[in-house]
């Protein structure tokens, strides 16, 4: 039976979007084609707008058969340890001189359609087209399905490096994946086979490259080329795919275990009375240093008695979403008061902080957009971008430099700056004036998550634009009812224009029940009682500030702006030791760990409120430090 090449490349206007190769027979390439017009209409890249299938006949004699190289990884924690691993490879190579050269030129290079021919002989770039580099063709698994739309990386990863690594000259292929959501990528050589190295890149990044390590002096640059873009190759012996866990559940109870085994195993503690600043648990009153109730509103007895009355007025539930029967007057009262809080046009709540940021940035952005978000934004703005489908531009945190390079970088019609005004685990706050300015002189809307911020920072607790002076203002300030204001939800508040359009396409607005009329009454009467009484956040920037002394006359490093302050121990199982001692002594400030915060930088992350005496965080600070002195490695 005859066999046929199929390749197909596909690309968004200037932008190469996506390519493969197949070599299937006669009676597979109606499915085939199918699949790979269906890959590169739906890429994380964008959906293509030029789509080129070739197909050509193959003669069973001109194939090469190879096999397969045998895979290994080598997961690092971080992006630049990776980057360390693969150095450390490539000087196992004999390639000590050229590592770090090889390696910029793999992150940094401008992009091109194919691969950078590197000679390590004379230092110099082979590609008869710069632009165009080196492409790789005819290639195939033995016997792969074709029918199969999804993209494989990992097997057809193997197949190219396979088939590089056998052409004449090929010292090492160096491979770092443009599609922004595949983090993992590879060394390969006949010494080491196949070697995936993982993270490369951060989430959201759309940089890729290619390097062919080329040796001229063992074979001449146009029988590399001519091998690469013309021999035919099937590669054999690629890794099965494991068959189904005939117990899935093991599968989750095989991972918990590594989390136990790694301290990162999670668990919920049971508070046994009202959220404030000393609570019931296990039977013991407890100081509580790590409630988002930063000025104590959700023990407060005005807010209690609000949700208690709407429940007896309007009901436990509101009974639908809010475009079919579950809109009431409270809901239109609160966002009412949020505007007016925030100085905007117009607002509109979600059920939580979570939703908004997911509503909001997946309604205000698509797959043509861009989003460039800070590196350490929360997570549920991270979710709201993926969901997008938006490129995704990550930028160093807090770096308005950093970003103003990036937005240049990465021209576009239709973006978003995007960032949380106070970071919750490193209590910092954002540059607004610079994110604001870089958005106005770029066309970009700006947009700032305050879940950590109202209530806690400007002179009355009205949150980051206050901050600042009331001089620059965001074109969306999404925030939370549920931290400062001791209640629950989340909001956005912005133009008309921005808030009309959420109601028509934030998904998360549109399909789900409305907030309980209880919890919109708490909000309501919180906001009044912040109003009323602007030293509710004074005296919480007063106790960060004494906080912060305190900790210093006990020798602990710790800064921070706002209301919360990471205390940095490093391991996790000194984090963990630590934050139990603190609990037998009476105080709950938890550790947090990876994934939350890097490997290697666990932490207690105090929570401070404005309720807390200074006597109170005094004899903390001295129990944070014996602690610390106890079991910090």
């Amino acid at each position: 039976m005859p066999l046929y090449s199929i390749k197909m490349r596909a690309s968004k206007g200037d932008l190469h979007v996506s390519g493969a190769e197949r070599i299937i027979p006669q009676a597979d390439i109606s499915s085939a084609v199918s699949a790979l017009t269906e890959r590169a209409l739906h890429h994380g890249l964008g959906r293509a707008d030029f789509i080129n299938v070739k197909m050509e006949e193959v003669a069973p004699e001109k194939l090469q058969y190879l096999d397969a190289l045998p895979v290994s990884k080598r997961p690092a924690d971080t992006v630049e340890e990776t980057y360390k691993i693969m150095k450390k490879m490539l000087c196992e190579l004999g390639l000590e001189a050229k590592a770090d050269a090889l390696i910029d030129l793999l992150r940094h290079n401008h992009p091109i359609r194919g691969a950078v021919l590197y000679d390590v002989a004379t230092n110099s770039r082979l590609e008869p087209d710069h632009e165009r580099g080196i492409r790789v063709t005819y290639m195939d698994a033995e016997g792969a399905a074709s029918n199969c739309s999804g993209k494989n990386h990992f097997r057809e990863a193997i197949v190219l490096a396979t088939k590089v690594v056998n052409a004449p000259g090929i010292i090492a292929e160096l491979c770092l994946s443009d599609d922004p959501d595949y983090l993992v990528g590879y060394l390969a050589s006949l010494k080491h086979g196949y070697v995936r190295l993982m993270p490369m890149k951060e989430m959201g990044n759309p940089h890729g490259g290619r390097v062919f390590i080329f040796d001229s002096t063992k074979a001449k640059a146009e029988d590399a080329i001519n091998y690469l873009e013309k021999q035919r190759v099937l590669v054999r012996g690629l890794p099965v795919e494991k068959p189904a866990n005939p117990n899935p559940e093991q599968i989750f109870a095989d991972e918990l275990k590594q989390l136990k085994e790694q301290n990162l195993y999670r668990s919920l503690r049971t508070m046994d009375s009202e959220q404030s600043k000393y609570i019931e648990m296990q039977g013991r009153k407890v100081l509580m240093l790590a409630s988002n109730s930063y000025l104590d509103l959700a023990a407060d007895t005005r807010v209690k008695q609000a949700a208690a009355e709407a429940a007896l007025q309007w009901g436990a539930g509101s009974g639908g979403s809010r475009l079919t029967t579950g809109n009431t007057a409270l809901h239109e009262a609160l966002e009412s008061k949020l505007a007016q809080f925030k100085g905007t046009e117009a607002a509109l709540v979600f059920n939580t902080g979570y939703m908004a940021n997911v509503g909001i940035i997946s309604a205000l952005c698509n797959s043509e957009s861009v989003i460039f978000s800070d590196e350490y934004n929360h997570a549920s703005i991270i979710d709201g971008a993926r969901l997008s489908k938006a490129r995704i531009v990550v930028y160093k945190h807090n770096d308005m430099q950093d970003l103003g390079a990036k937005i240049l970088a990465t021209p576009c019609s239709r973006g978003l700056i995007v960032s949380d005004a106070v970071f919750s685990m490193d209590g910092d706050i954002v540059d607004l004036p610079a994110l604001v300015a870089l958005g106005q002189k770029y066309h970009l809307l700006t947009m700032i998550d305050e879940a950590h911020a109202t209530g806690v920072i400007g002179k009355t607790g009205h949150g980051t634009v206050e901050h600042f002076g009331n001089t620059v203002r965001p074109d969306i300030l999404m925030g939370t009812l549920s931290k400062a204001l001791g209640a629950e939800g989340g909001y956005a508040c912005a133009s008309k224009v921005i808030i009309e359009y959420l109601k028509n396409k934030a998904r998360s607005f549109i399909f789900a029940t409305s907030q309980t009329p209880a919890t919109l009454a708490a909000a309501l009467r919180a906001i009044e009682v912040l109003k009323e009484e602007p030293q509710r956040a004074q005296n919480l920037q007063h106790n960060v500030e004494f906080f912060l002394n305190a900790l210093h006359a006990e020798g602990v490093e710790a800064y921070s702006p706002t209301a919360i302050i990471p205390i940095i121990i490093g391991d996790e199982k000194s984090a963990l030791q630590v934050a139990d001692e603190l609990l037998a002594n009476g105080v709950l400030a938890p550790a947090i760990r990876y994934p939350t915060v890097a490997k290697g930088t666990a932490r207690l992350r105090v929570a401070l409120m404005a309720t807390h005496t200074e006597a109170e965080l005094s004899q903390t600070a001295k129990l944070i430090g014996a602690a610390i002195r106890k079991y910090k490695k």
